[in-house]
């Protein structure tokens, strides 16, 4: 687990190195892309576990709910390397991506109501 630790430690502050040559207002621009992209993977996955824990199937929904956060919690800490403006565009994209997938999900439930 230590070895896996390290090993996004040093691709972290790899992409940390490479990302800051960027003009701020370009790394915002991609942060605010990125935070958009991980946030429609990282709610659309948690659906996926809420409907596996409907269906009881605790393991397979944990597993979803793990691997959510495996991938949000890295790209957080490498925009939080990368500054402020950085994180919040990140948090931006991920606030934007979470009102889309909820009013999707909104629009299927009237939908099967209907």
């Amino acid at each position: 687990m230590i070895d896996i630790i390290t090993a996004i430690d040093r691709d972290i502050t790899h992409l940390s190195a490479v990302a800051s040559t960027l003009p701020t207002a370009l790394q915002v621009v991609l942060a605010v892309v990125a935070g958009f992209v991980l946030g429609q993977v990282h709610f659309r996955g948690l659906g996926r576990a809420i409907t596996l824990f409907g269906q009881g199937r605790t393991l397979p929904a944990l597993a979803w709910q793990i691997g959510r956060f495996l991938v949000l919690i890295p790209v957080l800490v490498l925009a939080a390397t990368l500054g402020a403006a950085v994180l919040l565009a990140v948090a931006a994209g991920l606030l934007i991506a979470r009102h889309l997938v909820v009013a999707a999900a909104r629009r299927q439930d009237r939908e099967r109501a209907a």
